[in-house]
């Protein structure tokens, strides 16, 4: 078991960006703004007004100046992204952002898995060697929607909005009991080589993968869906999650709402619709979901720790 020990994300910088002004920025033109708009409930879309740098500096100085118990000691911080051209591997970027923020002595660690699966399979990848070493993590994920070429899906507009999760830094109301990870080799490549029906025929096919994979965690975990109290999945095709959420008979909350404002943050989503549900949740566990490109599901199951007197993990915002 993981404890997960606090929360960030900054919704104080977030601009909400009507998806009538994307037109130039994004090249969304009328016709598929009408689609997104009718069809996937999207109406705006989060933007960082500041650079890359920046975004992860602001989010990760939040979380360490609300843990700086935790900071003077050793532990990991791992930047999980799904862009391998957003940042340069020659460039110390990474090591002069922790140092600002007080941590330089971490280890640090830049991964990219499987695009918006990759933070969740981060900790999937990474959570033995956290547990074993008995150090704290530190996952900060954001990127920047830079290129019309590659920030928008045919279902969604992608979003910029930093976040940041710590783990394993002592006692916790919440811990990550679980961890899954799966695989669909039949989507390598997109099909980008296939014929046009031939794709068609793939991408009909998800929706029950999607569904299969849920009924697949569960059994590995050794749960029902009763079992679980919240759904927090990625933002993407709010239509399919609502109907995945029907075909499996889930009488929780399915935490959508930060869907048609914000877009997909690519690995960041679950990390700030988390922070956003344990601000008034009651229930006992969470089942983390995100797909990524490939295709590639992750998934992490969240459980309040009972012996805990802590009600909710504390969560840091822009005041």
């Amino acid at each position: 078991m993981l404890p997960l020990n606090d929360l960030c994300w900054l919704p104080g910088r977030i601009s909400l960006r009507p998806l009538s002004t994307l037109e130039s920025s994004h090249n969304l033109k009328t016709g598929a703004r009408k689609v997104l708009e009718r069809y996937y409930s999207l109406h705006a879309v989060g933007m960082f007004s500041g650079s890359h740098t920046e975004m992860l500096h602001e989010t990760l100085s939040t979380l360490v100046n609300e843990n700086l118990n935790v900071a003077k000691g050793r532990g990991y911080l791992v930047y999980a992204k799904t862009q391998t051209h957003n940042t340069f591997f020659d460039d110390c970027w990474l090591d002069e952002i922790a140092a600002r923020c007080g941590i330089g002595h971490w280890e640090k660690l830049t991964i990219s898995l499987n695009h918006c699966a990759s933070a969740l399979s981060a900790i999937h990848l990474l959570k033995n060697r956290v547990i074993k070493s008995q150090l704290p993590m530190i996952l900060i994920t954001g990127e920047k929607a830079f290129h019309c070429d590659i920030n928008k899906l045919d279902n969604s507009v992608m979003a910029e909005i930093p976040a940041a999760m710590l783990l394993n830094a002592g006692h916790s109301p919440w811990q990550i009991k679980q961890t899954a990870v799966r695989h669909l080799s039949s989507f390598y490549n997109n099909h980008r080589e296939f014929p046009a029906a031939r794709r068609r025929e793939l991408f009909s096919s998800l929706e029950q993968d999607y569904y299969d994979f849920y009924l697949y965690v569960l059994d590995k975990f050794s749960l029902t869906i009763d079992h679980i109290d919240a759904i927090v999945p990625g933002n993407i095709d709010l239509p399919m999650l609502r109907r995945i959420a029907d075909k499996l008979n889930f009488k929780g909350e399915l935490f959508t709402e930060h869907i048609s404002g914000y877009g997909h943050a690519y690995c960041s989503d679950i990390l700030f619709n988390l922070s956003s549900l344990l601000k008034s949740f009651e229930g006992k566990r969470i089942l983390c979901v995100a797909m990524g490109m490939g295709i590639t599901m992750s998934c992490i199951l969240i459980e309040k720790n009972e012996n805990n007197e802590v009600n909710h993990v504390t969560t840091s915002v822009s005041r």
